[in-house]
C-alpha cells in the first residue's frame, strides 16, 4: 500500500514537472520568435501567473544546465541569448510575485555564463554580468548585505570588458550602477562606501550630459544628491548644499507633467535635505521640506503608490519633530499622527527595515514628548530588525537613543540595555572599516556611549561590567598595531606591504637628506624664504609618508577583518596578577562628571570615585596647568611642578585612595586615562610627610590591561636570564652630550660590553647601525637626543648620526625584535604624547613595545644631561644586585632625589669626564633639569 502511494507521488511529480517545462520552452519559444518583444512575452506570462512559483525555478535551473552544457556550442549560444532576453523582462515583470520573478531571472543570469566566456562572446558575457548585478541590488531573497557584496562583484566584472575609451556609454551605465550599489552597501566602511558612490557617479556624469542623456544625467544627479546627503566626510553644510544642487538639477528634466513620479521622489530627497539644513535658516528650511514632502502627496497617493506615500508621512513626521514654527506640542503630536499612518503600510512583515525606521522616529517624538515608557517600546521595537551585525549603523541610532533617554531617566538597567546593543554596533561597523582613520573617527563619535556605559554600570552597582566596558574602548588602534604583531611574528612580509615599507623608507630618507642638508648650511645668511621652502619640502614629505602609512595600515591583518580582537573580561585580567598576590592594578577612568579609579586584585574588585572631577574639572584642568605651560612656558612650569602634583593629589584622593583600597599592596600597574598619561604618578606625594606614590610602591605603567597582556605573552617566547642577556649602547649621535658617552662607558664597563655592541658617535650611530644592533640584542639602551612630535607623532625621532628612526618607521613590520626584553630610553620626551579622545598615545617607547619589546623604560619630558646619566648608572647598579625593573627604578629614584649636588660634583670620575669632554659641548641633551620622572612600561 505504501509502496503504491510512493509510485502515483513519483508519477504526478513526472507530470508537474512537464506542465513546467513546456511552459519554459513555450516562453523561450516566444521570445526567439518576438526577438525578445516585451509586449509578447509579457502577455504570455500574464495569462500564465499561476505558473511563476518556486516549482518553475527548480524546472529553469535543471533543465537551463542540462541543455546549455549538453548541446553543441552555436546551439547553446542561441538558447543563452533567448535566456537573457527572457532574464531582462522578467526582472521588471511587474505582476505575480516580484521576489520569484528575481529569482529566475538570476538563474537565466547564472546559467549563460559559461557560455559567453568564450573571449569571442565578452561582450555579451559582460552585459549579463552587469543585468546579473542589477537582479541582486533588487533581490528580495537573501541576506540584503550579501546581494549587494554579489552586485558589485557583478559590476566590476562586467568594468573588466565595458572600459572608458571603448565603450564609454556602456561603462557609464556600469559606473552609475556601481554607484547605486556603493550606496546602499551596509557591510564594509560607511565613510568609504559613499565615497565610491561619488566617485561612480561623477564617472557616469564624464559621459552622460544634459544634451545627449538628459533622463540618465537627471538619474545620476539624482543619486548623486543622495549621496551627497548621506555623506559624512568633508563640511555638512557644504554637502547639503551639494545635495540640493543635484537634486534642482535633476528637476530641470523631471517636470511634473511629464515625469511626475520620478519628480514626486526627487522633491521627497529635496525635502530630506532641507530638514537636514542647520544655521541661521533653520526654521524656514524646515518649513521648505514640508512643502516639498506636501508636493510629493500629490503624485503618491496612499491609494496608487502605499509604499512612497508611507515614506512621505514618516518624512512629513521628521519634520514636524524639528518644526520650530508654531506650537512644540502640537508639533509633535502631528509627528506621532503621521508615524502612526506610516505604519499602517510599513509593517514588519512586509517591510522590516522601513518599519524599524519609523519604530525609531515614533519612540523619538515620545521622547521629546516625555512619554518615557512608549518610547522605550518603540525604539525596543526597532531593535528587533536593527540589529548589530545586520544593520549596524541604524543599530547604534536606535540603541543610543534608547540608552541615552534611560540614562537620564535614572533606569540604569534599560539604559545599560541600550549601550550594550549600541556598543557592539559600533563594534561591529570599526570591524568593517577598512581605513585605520576612520576606524579612530567611528570609536571617537561613539566614545560618549561607552562613558555613559560605566557610569550607568556604576550607578546599578555592576562594578566588574563597568570596568570590563572602561577597558573595552581603551587604546584600540595600540591594540590592533600590537595584536598584527603578537599574531603574525616570523611570518613572511606579503610582496605589496613590502613595496609599501620601501617607499615608506625612501620618504624618511628623503626628509633625512633634506634635515642633512639645511643643517650644514650658513643658517645665519639663510633667507626667510628659503627657511619657509625648507620647512614645506618636509610637510609635503611627511604628508606622503602619512598616505603611505594608511595604505599600510589597509594591509594589516586586523583591520583586513582576518584577526579579531577580542576584550578581555575581569577574570582574564585578575589572571594576569596570577603570581603577583600584593600588586594591584590602577585603572583610571573619566567621565563627563567623575573620574572612577578601579582597584583590581588577584581575587576582587574595588572602586575608588573622585567626585566632581570630570573632563572639564579634571582633564581639562591638567591640560591647562600642565600641559600647556610646559609645551609654552617649561622654566615656569618647572617652579609649578610641586603645587600642581599636591593639588592633583587631593583632587585624586590619593591619601583615601591608600588607606581605603591599597593596604598590604606593594605593587602598581598604573593604567592612566587621558590626560593623565603625563602625570608623573610617582612623584605624587601621599600625604605623609615627605612621603611619594614611588616611595611606598612598586610602579608600573601600561596603556590598557590588554597591552599588558600582549607584553606578558612575550615573556614565555624568551628564555634568557640575567647572565646570558646581551646589551647594546647607541651613544652621544651627533657628538654634543659629553654625559651621554661617560653614561655608555660606566654601562660597559658594567656588563663588559663589547666595543661592537657599543654604538658611539656621529661615525658609528648611524639608523642602519642602529637597527642592526637592535635586532641582535636583548637590552637596548639609548643615551642621545630625541623629539617628541605632539603635533604629528608617528614623526615623533630619534635623532642619530645621519638622520632619524620616528616612530611611524617602528611600527613597521620592518621593525620586529622580538628578543628585545628590554628598552631603556634615555633621550628626551620618548613617552610624551597627547592622548586622542580614544585614548590612544602614540609615543617613542610605544614604539618599541609594539616593535617586540617586552618593556621600556622612558621619560615624560626634558631632562638634564648629567642628571639623566646619574640616574641610568644607578637603575643599572640596582638591576645588578639582583632588583627587579620597579625595584631598580624606585631605588635610582630616591637616590637621586637624595643626592647632594656637592657630593656629586667632588666625585672624581665625574668631574675629570665632564672637565675632557667639555670643550665638545655643542647644546645641552635637554632643555630643563628635572629627573623626577622616568616610567617603565609593559
Amino acid at each position: 500500500m505504501a509502496k503504491g502511494f510512493g509510485t502515483q507521488k513519483q508519477k504526478k511529480g513526472r507530470q508537474n514537472h512537464k506542465y513546467y517545462l513546456d511552459f519554459l520552452l513555450e516562453v523561450l519559444q516566444v521570445t526567439h520568435d518576438s526577438d525578445g518583444n516585451s509586449q509578447a512575452i509579457s502577455s504570455l506570462l500574464q495569462t500564465n501567473l499561476n505558473k511563476l512559483d518556486d516549482k518553475l525555478i527548480q524546472v529553469w535551473r535543471s533543465w537551463a544546465l542540462d541543455t546549455l552544457f549538453r548541446g553543441d556550442a552555436e546551439k547553446a549560444h542561441a538558447i543563452a541569448v533567448d535566456i537573457v532576453n527572457f532574464s531582462n523582462l522578467i526582472q521588471d515583470f511587474s505582476l505575480g510575485f516580484p521576489a520569484i520573478n528575481l529569482e529566475i531571472a538570476i538563474i537565466g543570469y547564472q546559467m549563460v555564463e559559461s557560455v559567453f566566456s568564450d573571449k569571442i562572446y565578452q561582450e555579451e558575457w559582460a552585459t549579463a554580468k552587469n543585468s546579473l548585478g542589477n537582479a541582486y541590488c533588487k533581490r528580495l531573497r537573501g541576506e540584503r548585505a550579501k546581494n549587494l557584496e554579489t552586485a558589485i562583484i557583478c559590476y566590476q566584472n562586467a568594468l573588466q570588458v565595458y572600459n572608458h575609451k571603448k565603450f564609454p556609454e556602456r561603462w557609464a551605465d556600469i559606473q552609475s550602477n556601481l554607484g547605486n550599489a556603493y550606496l546602499d552597501r551596509i557591510r564594509g566602511d560607511r565613510f568609504d562606501n559613499l565615497e565610491t558612490a561619488i566617485i561612480c557617479y561623477k564617472n557616469a556624469l564624464q559621459v552622460y550630459n544634459r544634451e545627449k542623456f538628459p533622463e540618465r544625467w537627471a538619474d545620476t544627479q539624482s543619486n548623486l544628491g543622495n549621496a551627497y546627503l548621506e555623506r559624512s566626510y568633508g563640511d555638512q553644510f557644504e554637502n547639503l548644499g551639494m545635495s540640493i544642487i543635484c537634486y534642482q538639477n535633476a528637476l530641470q528634466i523631471y517636470n511634473q507633467h511629464i515625469f511626475p513620479q520620478r519628480w514626486a521622489g526627487i522633491k521627497i530627497n529635496l525635502g530630506n535635505a532641507y530638514c537636514k539644513m542647520i544655521g541661521i535658516d533653520r526654521a524656514d528650511n524646515v518649513e521648505q521640506a514640508i512643502k516639498s514632502y506636501e508636493l510629493a502627496l500629490q503624485v503618491f497617493t496612499r491609494y496608487l503608490f502605499p509604499q512612497y506615500w508611507a515614506k512621505i508621512q514618516d518624512n512629513l513626521g521628521n519634520a514636524y519633530c524639528n518644526r520650530i514654527y508654531g506650537d512644540k506640542v502640537q508639533n509633535l503630536e502631528s509627528a506621532i499622527c503621521y508615524y502612526e499612518q506610516a505604519l499602517e503600510v510599513r509593517t514588519i512583515e512586509d517591510f522590516p527595515e522601513e518599519w524599524a525606521s519609523t519604530q525609531n522616529n515614533l519612540g523619538a517624538a515620545y521622547r521629546d514628548k516625555g512619554q518615557i515608557d512608549q518610547a522605550i517600546e518603540q525604539f525596543k521595537s526597532a531593535l528587533k530588525v536593527y540589529t548589530h551585525i545586520a544593520f549596524p549603523i541604524m543599530c547604534v541610532n536606535s540603541a543610543s537613543n534608547l540608552g541615552n533617554m534611560t540614562f537620564h531617566a535614572e533606569l540604569w538597567s534599560e539604559a545599560i540595555q541600550g549601550y550594550n546593543i549600541a556598543i557592539k554596533a559600533v563594534e561591529t561597523s570599526r570591524t568593517w572599516a577598512k581605513s585605520e582613520s576612520h576606524r579612530q573617527e567611528i570609536l571617537g563619535k561613539s566614545i560618549g556611549i561607552y562613558q555613559n556605559m560605566v557610569q550607568a554600570c556604576i550607578s546599578a552597582g555592576q562594578i566588574e561590567k563597568a570596568f570590563e566596558y572602561s577597558e573595552r574602548s581603551r587604546s584600540k588602534r595600540l591594540v590592533d598595531l600590537m595584536a598584527s604583531y603578537n599574531l603574525c611574528q616570523g611570518e613572511e612580509i606579503p610582496p605589496k606591504v613590502q613595496e609599501l615599507l620601501q617607499q615608506y623608507e625612501e620618504l624618511q630618507q628623503q626628509i633625512n637628506q633634506e634635515r642633512q642638508s639645511h643643517k650644514s648650511d650658513n643658517n645665519r645668511s639663510e633667507t626667510r624664504a628659503a627657511f619657509q621652502a625648507y620647512n614645506e619640502a618636509i610637510a609635503s614629505l611627511e604628508a606622503q609618508k602619512q598616505q603611505v602609512w594608511e595604505n599600510l595600515r589597509r594591509e594589516d591583518p586586523v583591520l583586513a577583518g582576518e584577526i579579531k580582537v577580542n576584550p578581555l573580561c575581569l577574570s582574564e585580567i585578575q589572571k594576569l596578577l596570577f603570581d603577583q598576590p600584593n600588586t594591584a592594578i590602577l585603572s583610571f577612568y573619566t567621565t563627563n562628571s567623575d573620574t572612577h579609579i578601579f582597584v583590581v586584585q588577584q581575587n576582587q574588585i574595588n572602586l575608588h570615585t573622585s567626585t566632581g572631577q570630570g573632563l572639564e574639572t579634571l582633564q581639562g584642568w591638567i591640560n591647562l596647568n600642565w600641559l600647556l605651560p610646559y609645551m609654552n612656558d617649561p622654566k615656569k612650569w618647572e617652579t609649578q611642578i610641586n603645587s600642581i602634583l599636591r593639588e592633583l593629589a587631593e583632587r585624586l584622593q590619593i591619601p583615601e585612595l591608600i588607606s581605603q583600597h591599597l593596604q598590604g599592596i606593594e605593587g602598581l600597574i598604573l593604567v592612566p586615562h587621558l590626560l593623565l598619561h603625563q602625570i608623573p604618578f610617582a612623584a605624587l606625594p601621599t600625604g605623609e610627610y615627605q612621603e611619594y606614590l614611588g616611595d611606598k610602591f612598586l610602579i608600573r605603567y601600561t596603556q590598557s590591561c590588554q597591552i599588558l597582556e600582549f607584553c606578558q605573552q612575550r615573556d614565555n617566547v624568551g628564555t634568557f636570564n640575567e647572565i646570558s642577556l646581551q646589551y647594546g649602547t647607541v651613544e652621544d649621535a651627533e657628538d654634543n652630550l659629553p654625559c651621554a658617552r661617560f653614561e655608555g662607558e660606566k654601562l660597559a664597563q658594567m656588563y663588559n660590553i663589547p666595543p661592537e655592541n657599543r654604538l658611539i658617535g656621529s661615525s658609528q650611530a648611524t639608523c642602519e647601525n642602529y637597527r642592526q644592533l637592535a635586532q641582535q640584542v636583548q637590552v637596548l639602551h639609548s643615551c642621545h637626543h630625541a623629539q617628541s612630535r605632539l603635533d604629528n607623532p608617528l614623526e615623533s625621532q630619534l635623532k642619530l648620526a645621519d638622520g632619524s628612526i620616528t616612530l611611524g618607521q617602528l611600527m613597521t613590520p620592518t621593525w620586529r625584535l622580538p628578543q628585545l626584553v628590554e628598552v631603556f630610553l634615555s633621550c628626551c620626551e620618548t613617552n610624551l604624547g597627547i592622548p586622542s579622545l580614544t585614548d590612544d598615545i602614540f609615543t617613542l617607547s610605544i614604539g618599541f613595545l609594539c616593535a617586540g619589546a617586552r618593556s621600556v623604560v622612558s621619560t615624560l619630558w626634558s631632562v638634564n644631561d648629567l642628571a639623566t646619566a646619574l640616574f641610568s648608572i644607578f637603575y643599572y647598579q640596582q638591576r645588578q644586585e639582583g632588583n627587579s625593573r620597579p625595584e631598580a627604578l624606585q631605588q635610582s629614584q630616591i637616590k637621586l632625589r637624595e643626592l647632594k649636588k656637592e657630593k656629586l660634583l667632588k666625585r672624581k670620575d665625574i668631574k675629570n669626564y665632564i672637565i675632557t669632554q667639555k670643550r665638545n659641548l655643542k647644546k645641552p641633551r635637554f632643555k630643563n633639569p628635572n629627573t623626577s620622572e622616568v616610567q617603565q612600561s609593559g
